[in-house]
């Protein structure tokens, strides 16, 4: 009879694990939704049925969405692995479980994300979240938690907010993601990725405006890569209209802003290129902006009148040099 209700758990675990598998990234506010059962528990005692499986028993503390009893079961393979998410939990511990339910069982839904600490400020941000009728209180409601006390409620709002469908924000809450990433970008925080997607799905010109801006003033090497990714990934023709007004007489900032402006699509990027030129006098700055004209299209003679004979020179040669792989970034 144990063989046997081991085997059908075992079933029930094989059809479970791609489900769990492409759920391990899965924000709180699709788990949420997704999930059939969110539940506070008790861990009340383990009953594993062999030394293949781990089993505990929960008792229910607070129900928020779905019907699990007034206790319940949940199985996975022993050990500690990957995506596996009861190894750690005690007799006697609390946690806030997202339960996915096949047939007759319920399953941690995402695995290890899907069981999380029993801390008051996570519980509240689920209910809050299990409460949410539209996308547009949703986004709301994320773009409120980015500047959250509790790291792992910044952490999950941010990843949230990049993939939330429709993306909309009023004024307020798209002043909160810019001051959100201004502030893991200070503290070199890994939210500061979904918060820069989720800069580029708003990009409207006050946005751009701020992505610019960052970029223009990053500290670090990966976050100026950042941000230029995104930035080319925003609309070419608002980019290198509003990339001049933040460039000022920094010769740093000109270098950034003609590089950015060199991976943009020539018809978009050649009239602010060539501005440049009249407005900057570093050889650096001119030698980028003479590099990304000639591969445009742009024909030598085009340029002498407003670029010094060496710089040109230089850039033609460059362009025309073959080209080698390299498998070292150059500025490290």
């Amino acid at each position: 009879m144990k063989n046997l209700v081991c085997n059908v758990a075992t079933m029930f675990l094989l059809l479970a694990v791609p489900a769990a598998a492409q759920d391990q990234a899965t924000a709180l506010s699709t788990a949420a939704r997704a999930a059939a059962v969110v539940v506070r528990a008790t861990v009340v005692a383990a009953t594993d049925p062999s030394p293949e499986w781990h089993r505990l028993q929960f008792r229910t503390v607070e129900v928020l969405k779905g019907t699990p009893g007034a206790s319940f079961t949940l199985l996975e393979p022993s050990g500690a692995c990957c995506g596996r998410s009861l190894f750690a939990l005690q007799a006697g511990q609390t946690c806030l479980l997202f339960l996915r339910q096949h047939g007759a069982l319920l399953h941690p839904f995402g695995g290890s994300r899907g069981v999380l600490p029993d801390a008051p400020e996570i519980v509240a941000h689920v209910r809050e979240l299990l409460q949410t009728g539209s996308n547009a209180a949703l986004a709301r409601l994320l773009a409120r938690n980015l500047v959250h006390a509790e790291p792992r409620i910044a952490d999950d709002a941010a990843h949230a907010l990049a993939v939330l469908p429709q993306l909309e924000l009023a004024a307020q809450e798209r002043r909160l993601l810019v001051d959100a990433l201004d502030e893991a970008l200070r503290r070199a925080l890994a939210r500061s990725a979904p918060l820069v997607e989720a800069a580029v799905r708003l990009q409207d010109a006050a946005m751009v405006d701020e992505l610019v801006r960052a970029y223009l003033g990053a500290d670090r090497a990966d976050h100026m890569a950042l941000l230029r990714k995104g930035l080319s990934r925003c609309s070419p023709a608002e980019v290198s209209n509003r990339l001049p007004i933040h460039v000022g007489a920094d010769e740093r900032r000109a270098l950034r802003a003609a590089e950015l402006l060199v991976d943009l699509p020539a018809t978009d990027a050649r009239q602010a290129l060539l501005a440049m030129l009249r407005n900057q006098s570093s050889p650096r700055v001119q030698l980028c902006v003479a590099e990304g004209l000639l591969a445009a299209g742009l024909r030598s003679e085009q340029l002498t009148s407003v670029l010094p004979a060496p710089v040109l020179d230089l850039a033609q040669r460059r362009l025309d040099a073959p080209r080698t792989f390299r498998s070292i970034t150059p500025h490290r």
